[in-house]
């Protein structure tokens, strides 16, 4: 008879350490201060607006004016033209396309403002939740990266990773799976797999032929 398992569990164990020892795909913000003190924040990009490059957005962070930046808000501080900042932003009373991107009739934003990127931040909880938009002509005309935290992470960052704490952060876009560097012990656990699957098989057929031959011998006797 044919075995019922095609896989011996070892090698399956293998292969699934192997899948669980990949490295999530998640954003996160990785903040400095003093080149000493550094704390990562977990994030969500937004649904619209320019993606975070590979190497991620250097900047500063400055909490708007006025926080929920449904209205106009104060520009960065003035610097020199290689800075970049990144404002803070309160979720609610407006839609999450209007805090970063350009309101049709003139308002203002993060964007307008001079702002590199958005950080917009829950209130009353860590809920990390995908910004989408209402406004199809507003998403066209949005041109700044954008990501949500928690309200525990936007704390610390208000107080410990700001501008005026001479502080700077770092917006890290979704990982990219390193497909080369995983490649090829993949295709080594494929290859053992593969390996055991023809040894059973041929194992099994040897057994198999000297059965029937066995039977054979046994009918002619």
């Amino acid at each position: 008879m044919w075995p019922e398992r095609a896989f011996p569990s070892p090698v399956m164990a293998l292969l699934l350490r192997t899948c669980l020892l990949l490295p999530p795909a998640d954003a996160y913000i990785h903040a400095v201060r003093d080149h000493n003190a550094s704390m990562d924040f977990s994030d969500l990009p937004a649904l619209f607006g320019a993606l975070l490059p590979r190497e991620g957005l250097v900047g500063y962070l400055v909490e708007a004016k006025p926080s929920n930046a449904c209205q106009p808000i104060e520009g960065p501080p003035d610097s020199s033209n290689a800075t970049r900042f990144i404002a803070l932003i309160r979720r609610y009373e407006c839609n999450f396309d209007i805090k970063v991107g350009e309101v049709l009739g003139g308002m203002l934003h993060a964007q307008q403002a001079g702002f590199d990127a958005a950080v917009v931040h829950n209130t009353g909880s860590n809920k990390l939740l995908n910004m989408a938009w209402n406004d199809e002509r507003i998403r066209e005309q949005i041109a700044i990266p954008s990501v949500f935290v928690g309200e525990t992470a936007s704390d610390y960052l208000r107080s410990k990773f700001s501008y005026e704490k001479g502080a700077h952060i770092i917006l890290i876009p979704e990982y990219i799976f390193p497909l080369g560097y995983y490649l090829i012990p993949f295709t080594g656990v494929v290859g053992i797999i593969i390996a055991v699957m023809c040894t059973i098989l041929i194992v099994r057929c040897v057994q198999h032929r000297k059965r029937l031959r066995r039977h054979r011998s046994r009918r002619t006797s």
